[in-house]
């Protein structure tokens, strides 16, 4: 599927399926659609709609605060990437420079003195702003209701693999996972489509495990496949758009893929969304799975925590 047009849809309940052949066809859906794709939506996941709205509404409020309260609590401010940043202030492709964007990312909230060892980076408290009521209660629960779903899926991930199905859901106990809130502020006005539309982010690839995202109706999201063909990742009522990063790519051999994507302004409004970035605990050793290679693995390993600290230590302008 080199020249894949569409991405595949999956009802992803019959993981938690009694009966093992059922949760064997799902996961072998979700093994094709990650070697051949790296994306897939997913649908029947269990995330109550009401729980995301709340989210975006706590996202607009944010967002909709004077500027130097959101610099207030701004990622350069935390010692573990934890924070607001302004449009601009990450770069996802260097050749196109910052993206015209800002966003708020939290991690696992855990005390400051569990910022300590090689991944203190990765470990400690979030920051919170003040004057967003019930702002931290819905992101914390938010991301507590994706990391199970992460765990969910990834029981999918070790099937595909003819793994021990709770093989990688052991290793995310503790997951070095980032949710982002996401706004692109309104453009002057909406694209000619026969030209080169002006992009809300540059093409890249996930650095992560797994990418769980939440997108509005603003449409935008585009997958390039092998062919080199920018395919559209429209907005489907009720699901999910999950992709393989970088590190799940290592982890594989390359059997599953990281997918370059990016966000590309198709309306003159606002646009928002809600990547969830899911990570292993830090400590993790990333390695080609014997279940994967081929003739010899071409990553050398490396654990999560390192890969996480290499690559956000890069991101930010």
């Amino acid at each position: 599927m080199d020249d894949f047009t569409t991405i595949p849809v999956i009802d992803v309940s019959v993981l938690n399926s009694a009966d093992a052949g059922e949760r064997a066809a799902c996961a072998a859906r979700i093994g094709d659609a990650c070697r051949s794709t790296g994306f897939f939506y997913v649908v029947g996941h269990g995330i109550d709609p009401a729980m995301l709205a709340g989210v975006y509404d706590a996202a607009r409020a944010f967002f909709e605060q004077p500027l130097a309260d959101k610099m207030a609590v701004a990622l350069s401010r935390s010692p573990q990437f934890r924070g607001y940043f302004p449009l601009k202030g990450e770069v996802t492709d260097t050749a196109f420079g910052g993206d015209p964007k800002e966003g708020f990312d939290i991690s696992l909230e855990l005390p400051a003195d569990a910022a300590a060892g090689p991944y203190h980076r990765l470990r400690g408290p979030n920051q919170w702003p003040e004057g967003v009521p019930g702002f931290r209660e819905r992101l914390t629960d938010y991301y507590d209701a994706l990391s199970d779903l992460g765990r969910t899926l990834s029981r999918g991930f070790a099937l595909a693999l003819d793994l021990p199905e709770g093989f990688f859901a052991a290793k995310l106990g503790a997951p070095t996972a980032i949710l982002r809130i996401l706004h692109y502020p309104p453009v002057d006005a909406v694209p000619d489509p026969a030209a080169l539309p002006p992009f809300g982010c540059g093409a890249h690839t996930d650095y992560g495990y797994l990418t769980i995202l939440a997108q509005d109706d603003s449409g935008g999201l585009q997958v390039q496949n092998r062919a080199g063909a920018w395919i559209d990742v429209p907005p489907l009522p009720g699901s999910y758009v999950c992709n393989i990063g970088e590190m799940m790519a290592r982890w594989t051999d390359d059997s599953f893929r990281a997918t370059p994507h990016r966000v590309v302004r198709v309306s003159p409004g606002s646009r928002y969304s809600i990547p969830f970035f899911f990570h292993p605990d830090p400590d993790v050793m990333i390695e080609p799975l014997p279940a994967a290679i081929g003739a010899a693995a071409t990553f050398e390993p490396v654990t999560s925590g390192a890969w996480l600290l290499r690559r956000l230590e890069g991101a930010y302008a």
